[in-house]
């Protein structure tokens, strides 16, 4: 899947892509190629993504999540017979391995089109290649691990594996007659091989007929047992019974590949289809696992969705026995979001990333609704993106340097995620820049967030201003001096809803409240108020 058209690697790395892509990953090799011919989808291809988005959400609920497991486990174990297929297209013979890849291949398909029966716009797999090679390549028998030419393949393999049985038959017969005769000249029993050892002492004059000496030592002579003319007329014929055999398997596997090459464009689009099916029913999985819906996909540029979350984080929530709180947004251009240290800015920046992309790929998201554009381009600035210009390079500057790529770039339709952009320099000039980048998004139309902790940006650049609600009223501070049960408490009374404030919003003192709940004196925090104050 590249999405490199879309976003950079730094911005695609902090709205969750590498996630979302293993989220909704194929398992099988065909899945795959599919997956990885996958783009996004741009602005004019609403329709395209919109329909892509619905078709997930059909699959999802047409069926229940124990069958689409199924189905994922039945093409996690599908081998590929691509290379089969390009084999048998060149003429060669398929060996014992690559017809046992082709009906392993007939058989799981028949067995996912009994799943998906009712499914009725899953891709095209099964069709009368699948069954014709399916059928021909029945008699191997059951058992899926391996694979057996059987006489049930051609009556003539049948005859000459009959003829060889006879013949070996008669050749052991032969043999057995000289080595009971041999044994009885030797006064022994039996003799176990064709290769033995007689004892000098136990020798009566020479060897007897039949029997030849290889290597003689003082106390014993390694023999060996010949074969007379009855034996080697009998292996003789056991030997032409073999290349009959041989010939006849290979006649066989002939027309077996010549099945499979005429056939070989028919199987090819079934791949296709499994490979289809393979990214759909991943998606529809997805969907169904992290409660997904199919979004409303705008032509004009706007960004709004109700209860949406970010899912890379909610999953480490849940690892933590936490939950993650769900946002409700709509941005149509740009917008300035203030709000506590800690109170989920970066978040909600990265739940809009996230959706975007989700959109962009034609997924459902996980919302309880949504309505999103897809962008030409989707761009993170500031936090959380990787120091990869130069480390000669200040923070701020390699911020100026990033802003100054996104704002080049040809994207008509652009949503920029800004987090806390020029933190690093003076308070003045940080809110001169916002101010400037807020009007420069404006003149271009762009749908762009600033999270930000300077005061009277929003009103200045004549944008509207978001505010995270903070803490409901101030923790206390836990018993025990840990950094994990402050967190816990400040968890629990921050609001982390969004909503959007007027120019006369009153500035809060969370941070201060937050100093103190992480651990500072008493004193030092009234101090703090005092200077607020003033």
């Amino acid at each position: 899947m590249n999405v490199h058209d879309l976003l950079d690697a730094s911005s695609a790395h902090v709205v969750g892509f590498d996630w979302l892509a293993r989220a909704v990953a194929p398992v099988s090799p065909y899945g795959e190629r599919v997956f990885e011919a996958l783009r996004p989808f741009g602005p004019g291809e609403e329709s395209a993504a919109q329909a892509r988005c619905d078709a997930i959400a059909r699959c999802e609920a047409a069926m229940p999540p124990d069958r689409l497991d199924a189905i994922r486990g039945l093409l996690a174990d599908l081998p590929d017979v691509v290379g089969a297929l390009a084999r048998a297209s060149m003429g060669d013979a398929l060996d014992d391995a690559a017809l046992l890849e082709l009906r392993r291949f007939c058989a799981t398909i028949e067995r996912i089109e009994s799943l998906t029966a009712e499914y009725p716009e899953r891709p095209v797999i099964f069709n009368d290649a699948i069954a014709a090679v399916g059928v021909a390549l029945a008699p191997a028998g059951r058992d899926a691990s391996a694979f057996y030419l059987a006489d049930a393949f051609d009556a003539k393999l049948a005859a000459a594996r009959a003829l060889l049985g006879r013949e070996q038959a008669e050749l052991d017969a032969a043999r057995g007659r000289e080595s009971a005769l041999a044994a009885r000249a030797l006064g022994r029993e039996t003799i176990e091989s064709d290769e033995f050892i007689v004892m000098r002492a136990d020798l009566r004059g020479s060897l007897p007929a039949g029997v030849r000496a290889i290597r003689e030592a003082p106390t014993y002579v390694l023999c060996a047992l010949e074969y007379g003319e009855a034996t080697l007329a009998a292996l003789a014929r056991r030997d032409a019974a073999a290349t009959a055999v041989a010939e006849a398997e290979a006649r066989v596997r002939a027309r077996l590949s010549a099945l499979v090459r005429e056939r070989a464009a028919r199987l090819d689009a079934a791949a296709r289809g499994l490979g289809e099916l393979d990214v759909l029913v991943a998606a529809g999985r997805y969907a169904q696992r992290y409660a997904c819906v199919a979004p409303s996909l705008d032509a004009g540029g706007v960004l709004a969705f109700e209860g949406a979350r970010f899912l890379p984080l909610e999953d480490e929530l849940a690892a933590a026995g936490r939950q993650f709180v769900p946002l409700d947004l709509e941005l149509r251009d740009a917008a300035v979001l203030t709000g506590p240290n800690m109170g989920g800015k970066s978040v909600l920046l990265q739940t809009c990333g996230f959706l975007a992309l989700a959109c962009a790929l034609g997924l459902p998201v996980p919302a309880e609704r949504a309505r999103c554009a897809l962008f030409d381009r989707i761009a993170w600035l500031g936090l959380g993106r990787d120091a990869s210009i130069g480390g000669l390079l200040s923070s701020f500057a390699r911020e100026v340097v990033e802003l100054k790529a996104i704002l080049e770039r040809a994207a008509p339709r652009l949503l920029i995620l800004v987090d806390e952009f020029a933190r690093t320099t003076t308070p003045h000039e940080g809110k001169a820049l916002s101010i400037a980048l807020l009007e420069r998004l404006r003149e271009r139309r762009a749908v762009g967030m600033l999270a930000t902790h300077l005061s009277g940006i929003a009103a200045a650049a004549g944008v509207r201003h978001f505010a995270v609600r903070g803490l409901r009223g101030i923790p206390h501070r836990p018993a025990v001096s840990e950094v994990a049960q402050a967190l816990a408490a400040l968890a629990e009374a921050m609001d982390y809803t969004i909503e959007e404030v007027g120019p006369d919003a009153r500035p809060r003192a969370d941070a201060i409240a937050l100093t103190e709940l992480l651990g500072l004196d008493g004193d030092f925090v009234a101090a703090a108020h005092r200077a607020l104050s003033q």
